[in-house]
């Protein structure tokens, strides 16, 4: 894992972010997370595909209900595949530390919070922000 000034810097690069999906999921309250890059490593493009659709078979393996969605930077200069998932939030962080995640995005009442999944030193932090502010509707 990184040193604890490259965490500090992950967890700032993390509240930074916007998402889109084909549809917004039909939940009160959801995670939005992705089996992309464990810990932050970069894995190739070939891997990343891989490890999300593992994750999307364990889900309806689990009868889970989730929806396509992408979280990537505001200027679109990079972005991850994954989805929004309806579970609870204790599920969703215990899914995020099993494919390897640093934090994962909490959706309730429209506000997104930053909870942490591997980087456990972090508290959950809402970034006072809507979640429809954030999102938009395309193609994942």
């Amino acid at each position: 894992m990184c040193d604890q000034n490259n965490q500090q810097d992950l967890w700032k690069t993390y509240q930074s972010i916007a998402f889109h999906a084909p549809q917004a999921p039909s939940t009160g309250a959801f995670a939005i997370l992705t089996a992309f890059n464990p810990r932050s490593q970069p894995l190739s493009e070939k891997e990343n595909q891989l490890r999300n659709a593992r994750l999307a078979e364990e889900m309806e393996r689990l009868g889970t209900r989730y929806w396509p969605m992408n979280g990537g930077a505001p200027d679109g200069s990079w972005f991850e595949p994954g989805f929004a998932v309806a579970l609870e939030q204790s599920d969703a962080v215990a899914l995020a530390k099993k494919w390897e995640q640093n934090a994962i995005y909490w959706v309730e009442a429209d506000t997104l919070w930053l909870l942490p999944a591997l980087m456990t030193e972090f508290t959950p932090q809402s970034l006072n922000v809507r979640f429809s502010s954030l999102f938009s509707v395309k193609n994942a």
